[in-house]
């Protein structure tokens, strides 16, 4: 059950989920019916079922071992209104961006949890001054382990590091051998320019710095095939040459020689680098969540 809220936490604008008494606050209740009301719309869009229905029933799930908050419940509503009328709700709905939708159901032992300490949430664990304090997960033994866990902002040199964060993106660093969450560890993100690589956080390249890959690279650059050095990305509008998918500016991809804006949901397509969503199925832009993702937020 816990893989399956996980892929919904993703898709529903990183609700977070927990497992015990469910809250039956009437708030609760209307909070889910708005939700579910505009989600309904991207199913709609995709084909699938659209009454709401499967959503209400996710959401009933999301208000367990926590109560509702009206204040964050408020601010996901206003933040969700808002890309919906810029039209781009449903193609955020894969992203993992933080928002007041991560502590819309908080729990009743909110913030007291130290790291180490079994959690459901984020909001079960209490802050720190020293990084930001996460409710992390590990799958061992057919089992979902759930701890409290600090997580230090790293620099070039700190090991072991415990992933990397590429803007809304985590990319652990766990292995399968992995057992236990450890309490604290270092996460390395590129916004300071490191990456965590083999354990320790890298320095992203700068440009003009030789390179293979664009993940290499800082992320206002990319990795020319032709000169295999870090390159500033090409501006909207410029010439481009459709070698690498890091070529262009964010939201803009390489379409017959120059950098163009990519898609809302429901253009024409030919490729899922024209779509917003990074999702062309059957010639259009299309919510970018899955068949799977789809069918637990629409139904089948």
């Amino acid at each position: 059950m816990k893989a399956a809220l996980s892929i919904l936490a993703g898709l529903s604008m990183s609700l977070s989920f927990g497992c015990g008494k469910s809250s039956s606050d009437s708030g609760s209740s209307t909070f889910a019916d708005s939700y579910c009301n505009e989600a309904a719309k991207c199913c709609s869009q995709a084909g699938p079922p659209n009454d709401g229905t499967t959503c209400r029933q996710w959401m009933q799930l999301a208000s367990m071992g926590g109560t509702y908050n009206a204040q964050t419940g408020d601010a996901c509503l206003a933040q969700m209104r808002s890309q919906v009328s810029a039209g781009t709700f449903c193609a955020n709905l894969s992203a993992s961006t933080p928002s007041p939708c991560d502590l819309v159901y908080g729990s009743s032992s909110n913030g007291t949890k130290q790291p180490g300490d079994a959690c459901n949430v984020d909001s079960d664990c209490a802050p720190s001054a020293s990084g930001k304090v996460a409710c992390a997960s590990l799958y061992v033994n057919s089992t979902w382990i759930n701890k409290c866990q600090l997580q230090i902002p790293g620099k070039a040199g700190d090991t072991p590091c415990l992933g990397t964060q590429d803007g809304d993106m985590f990319i652990s660093s766990s292995t399968s051998s992995a057992t236990d969450i450890p309490a604290q560890g270092i996460v390395c993100n590129v916004t300071d320019g490191v990456q965590c690589t083999s354990g320790t956080c890298v320095a992203l390249a700068t440009a003009g710095a030789t390179c293979a890959f664009s993940s290499e690279c800082m992320r206002s650059t990319f990795c020319s095939s032709t000169q295999d050095k870090c390159v500033p990305r090409v501006a909207a509008g410029a010439t481009c040459t459709g070698s690498d998918a890091s070529e262009c500016v964010d939201g803009y991809y390489c379409a017959t020689g120059s950098c163009t804006a990519k898609a809302a949901n429901g253009a024409t397509c030919t490729t899922s680098d024209a779509c917003q969503s990074d999702n062309c199925s059957e010639g259009t832009c299309q919510s970018g969540f899955g068949d799977l993702g789809m069918a637990l937020l629409c139904g089948s």
